[in-house]
């Protein structure tokens, strides 16, 4: 359905779209029966005023860009709810920019973000994305920008992310504590930061432990699909992992499932623990053991630092990166400490 605009409230009336726009203001020049008359015919032809239109003509924006990968049935609706609370209370509105894991959409996105003049951007890369040109993007942008969630390695901007390396250790500590020996890890896309951060910690809780690092319980999927498939070549019986840390809720959907097809008894040959938002491993039986990664408190932090940023000079601002930290939520996949002791 065609959007009503002044010009065609203006065709009704008879009159100039500029006499439509002063009576919608109540400006003085217009008399009071045009004003009511105007009124009452822009009410019955819906007209509803472009908002975006009004804030690029007054050179002041309260839409914020919102760039992400994808949008998926995890993390990112909660991480919209925080972005949300924090954002419509102070008048500002989200454009919603999907890249579709394509970095030429993100440049599109991004170019969009600058050419309409947005009060700033909130994103998160994709796992395509290269270090050198998330740094060429952003630097054009010359508008407050906060990277949340996926980051690139040595960004010059704020970001607030998962303390991700943090997580991963404490998740494959617990695997050990509760007695698993020969861990396995799946993990994303290996350029992104959360990537290689999440990867750091699952070696340093090995090495703490004095366990070895073994290549070939190591895989990484760009997706759930490539999840399903490194599970089928992990879980050969004589070399089956009897710990598994997956580090993120898409890599769950592909690779659980594909476990509990092999006839792993879980968590009695195996223990999983991942990293999750906590909808997903309340989907599976056995409910999965998970590192709390709060996608609403991640939304919140993010809302909050670009706020901080519209509202100062950015220019003279000094870049903060702010960790998030997890909590451990003990569920059905994994044996008990005690146990494990």
């Amino acid at each position: 359905m065609k959007r009503t605009t002044i010009k065609d409230v203006a065709n009704r009336l008879g009159v100039n779209p500029s006499t439509v726009s002063r009576a919608l203001k109540d400006h003085p020049d217009i008399g009071l029966a045009l004003r009511e008359e105007v009124k009452r015919v822009a009410t019955e032809m819906r007209y509803t005023p472009n908002r975006m239109a009004v804030q690029l003509r007054q050179r002041q924006s309260h839409l914020v860009g919102l760039v992400i990968p994808e949008i998926t049935m995890f993390f990112y609706p909660s991480v919209i709810r925080g972005i949300e609370e924090v954002l419509e209370p102070r008048g500002y509105q989200l454009v919603m920019l999907p890249s579709n894991e394509s970095p030429s959409r993100e440049a599109q996105n991004l170019k969009f973000c600058g050419e309409n003049q947005l009060a700033g951007v909130l994103i998160s890369f994709t796992r395509h994305t290269l270090p050198s040109d998330g740094l060429s993007l952003l630097t054009n942008l010359e508008m407050p920008v906060v990277v949340f969630d996926k980051s690139l390695p040595d960004l010059p901007f704020d970001s607030v992310i998962l303390e991700d390396e943090e997580a991963a250790s404490r998740a494959t500590r617990f695997l050990i504590d509760t007695g698993c020996r020969r861990i396995g890890g799946l993990f994303g896309s290996p350029n992104l930061l959360i990537t290689q951060k999440r990867l750091q910690g699952f070696r340093n809780a090995l090495s703490s432990a004095n366990l070895p690092f073994v290549e070939s319980m190591i895989r990484f999927a760009g997706n759930a699909d490539e999840a399903d498939l490194c599970v089928r070549e992990m879980m050969v019986p004589e070399d089956a992992p009897d710990g598994l840390f997956m580090m993120s809720d898409e890599i769950v959907m592909g690779a659980y499932p594909a476990i509990l097809r092999t006839g792993v008894n879980i968590p009695a040959d195996c223990s999983v623990i991942c990293i999750s938002d906590g909808f997903v491993p309340g989907c599976y039986y056995p409910r999965i053991s998970y590192l709390h990664h709060d996608g609403a408190g991640i939304g919140r932090e993010a809302a909050h630092r670009l706020i901080s940023l519209i509202d100062s000079d950015p220019s003279v601002s000094i870049p903060e990166h702010r960790m998030v930290n997890a909590v451990l939520i003990e569920l059905e996949s994994t044996n008990s400490i005690e146990k494990g002791e």
